[in-house]
């Protein structure tokens, strides 16, 4: 599959110091000639080592990932979502086996995407262009992607929820659902997330407008 790389605007806001700044989220559009039949792709770089993050996964809680991908229309005077998805990538670190391990869960499942012995491994990995799930624009209208990706430290108890995806016991929480048995470990893992310096990082891109 061909991709374009376009200009992006992407920015990060956090709570907390000490985020790398080479850290960012991209959106890497197909050739122009397949904008009307293939998604775009998303390319994460440097998250897993930026800020607290790699330091709170090294100590036992999980970095959730959470992505949220619009394609709007942009009308004259209005622009409007024509289209949403959401998935969710989970490092975790391992250390019987000295691995982290990624998971992908999307509305559908949760797979694991790769297990590595170094941290950089994992981001390596994320860097890698990812075909976004959601469908492309019809073919003459304008439109532009725009991108959120929230990370932040997950509980062991979030944690257990996952292994439970990983089962098939449960569908992946990914538009905000969450098991109610999560409700509290949710108020534990931000409890303890401050305490040791965790932080929430927010990081945002957006291509240009473009007509297929």
């Amino acid at each position: 599959m061909r991709w374009l790389a376009i200009t992006v605007l992407a920015t990060c806001a956090f709570a907390g110091v000490g985020t790398a700044q080479s850290a960012r989220v991209d959106i890497v559009l197909p050739a122009r000639s397949d904008l009307a039949t293939q998604p775009p792709a998303v390319r994460t770089t440097g998250v897993l080592a930026a800020g607290r993050t790699a330091e709170l996964i090294r100590n036992g809680f999980p970095a959730r990932l959470h992505y949220k991908l619009e394609r709007w229309a942009a009308g004259t005077f209005v622009n409007d979502v024509k289209a949403t998805a959401e998935w969710e990538m989970i490092a975790q670190y391992d250390p019987l086996a000295k691995t982290y391990k990624l998971i992908r869960a999307t509305t559908k499942n949760a797979v694991v995407v790769g297990e590595y012995t170094e941290l950089s491994d994992a981001d390596a990995k994320l860097a890698e262009p990812f075909p976004a799930p959601i469908s492309p624009p019809r073919p003459g209208e304008k439109s532009y992607y725009s991108l959120t990706l929230n990370v932040e430290a997950m509980s062991l108890g979030d944690l257990d929820e996952v292994q439970r995806w990983l089962r098939g016991e449960l569908r992946p929480a990914v538009r905000g659902h969450r098991n109610p048995g999560t409700v509290v470990s949710s108020g534990v893992r931000t409890l303890v997330v401050r305490i040791l310096g965790g932080e929430r990082i927010v990081y945002q891109a957006s291509t240009g407008v473009f007509k297929p």
